[in-house]
């Protein structure tokens, strides 16, 4: 069994692959830097994505196969694009499983122990509200697997995607959870980055900064000095030029 299955869901608009693109570094970065780690892949056209990044997959594979590529099991209704992660039950037997924004490339290694060392107390879920008197929890989401996909919540789950609707993702995981577990108190507010956040929503002329640590600045780019031929990649290129050009360093 694997320590941690860290779920990659990418659901994007019609002839557009932001969110694809940095589905094959996701997956990278998690295997590299955590051991006994498995990445699931989610995408809505299986067909179409192996297609698009078959040099890329065919990389990674050399380094680390520790990967599943699979269709997501909800088809594309009401919901945000953010929000069908959400409802996915994991394929991939693991004692945690994680699910992120594709958009995070993880630089630390042992995150499951990380999140150990501050976990809510009775609760199967590691995760934090984002406002006082509020469901709203946060995209990065870590769990106790076995304990957290029980026929309740799966039930619920099912039912929460049927009843459609474009309410923000963190609300509808928030509701889900309040249901079957209840929620973290908001004392806890522990909920790190433990990497990079590549987000397209953030940077010039947005509402919120590109930045990072020295520290993980440099960890990307010594990352990036081992594996030339990967960062060769224009979805590797990208990152680096974003990281390089774009981020506030501090």
């Amino acid at each position: 069994m694997y320590n941690i299955n860290f779920i990659a869901y990418a659901c994007d608009k019609p002839n557009s692959q932001i969110y694809q693109s940095f589905l094959i570094p996701f997956a990278f970065f998690s295997l590299i830097n955590n051991e006994n780690s498995h990445v699931e892949i989610i995408v809505q056209d299986v067909k179409n994505f192996t297609k698009l990044f078959r040099d890329e997959i065919e990389q990674l594979k050399k380094i680390n196969s520790n990967f599943l590529i699979r269709k997501s099991n909800f088809k594309k209704n009401k919901h945000i694009p953010n929000t069908y992660r959400f409802f996915e039950v994991p394929s991939i037997e693991a004692e945690y499983t994680y699910i992120a924004d594709v958009d995070i490339m993880f630089l630390e290694s042992d995150i499951v122990n990380k999140y150990k060392s501050f976990w809510p107390s009775g609760l199967p879920y590691n995760n934090i509200l984002r406002y006082k008197d509020s469901v709203r929890l946060t995209g990065v989401h870590m769990i106790r697997t076995k304990e957290y996909f029980i026929k309740d919540f799966i039930n619920f789950q099912n039912k929460r995607y049927e009843n459609d609707s474009n309410e923000n993702d963190e609300v509808v995981l928030g509701q889900m959870c309040q249901k079957v577990f209840g929620l973290p108190d908001f004392s806890h507010r522990m909920r790190p980055i433990y990497g990079i956040h590549f987000s397209p929503n953030r940077g010039e002329n947005k509402t919120m900064e590109l930045i990072t640590s020295k520290n993980y600045y440099d960890k990307y780019i010594s990352i990036k000095s081992k594996y030339p031929k990967l960062f060769e990649f224009e979805v590797f290129k990208n990152l680096t030029n974003q990281l390089e050009n774009e981020f506030i360093i501090k």
